[in-house]
């Protein structure tokens, strides 16, 4: 009987490991580089310091996991499940929405997001129709946050001297 431990079970692992992190590193690169571009459009005045590259990430991470997680839950989660959580997040993203101010920027951000959900994530199109609202959901909710929390940031720092 072979073990689990043995040398290609190993290797194995480790080279899948490694696909994850390529994968996640191409993505969080890609998602950052694109979502500067927006930000020096829409505030180019704003300096790019370690705190928005630092939010950039954590916004990438989110997306990332978020799109993974709905995917798996769309696979696996007997139908009512995802409905509640559904339901849920509604309800979240409701009360969020209201007290918001959306603007073209918050909106631009969104649908790059959106876009580079569906360039990395094939599977997207398989999901059901409460899958994909879900989904909606969470980038609806991660982007809220990110600009948020962007906003914040940018408005507490001086713009960049004039040259």
């Amino acid at each position: 009987m072979d073990s689990f431990d043995d040398e290609g079970n190993m290797k194995f692992i480790l080279e899948e490991i490694k696909k994850a992190d390529t994968f996640y590193n191409s993505f969080q690169k890609e998602f950052s580089g694109l979502l500067l571009k927006i930000i020096r459009k829409f505030y180019p005045e704003t300096s790019i310091g370690e705190e928005i590259e630092n939010l950039l990430l954590a916004y990438s991470v989110a997306i990332l996991n978020s799109t993974e997680s709905v995917i798996d839950k769309d696979r696996n989660y007997p139908f009512y499940r995802l409905e509640e959580e559904l339901e849920s997040m509604n309800r979240i993203t409701i009360k969020l929405f209201q007290e918001a101010e959306y603007n073209d920027f918050g909106e631009a951000v969104h649908l790059k997001a959106k876009k580079l959900m569906v360039k990395h994530f094939a599977a997207i199109y398989d999901l059901s129709s409460n899958g994909f609202r879900l989904l909606e959901k969470n980038a609806r909710l991660y982007n809220w946050e990110f600009i948020s929390n962007f906003q914040s940031i940018s408005l507490s720092k001086p713009p960049l001297p004039e040259q």
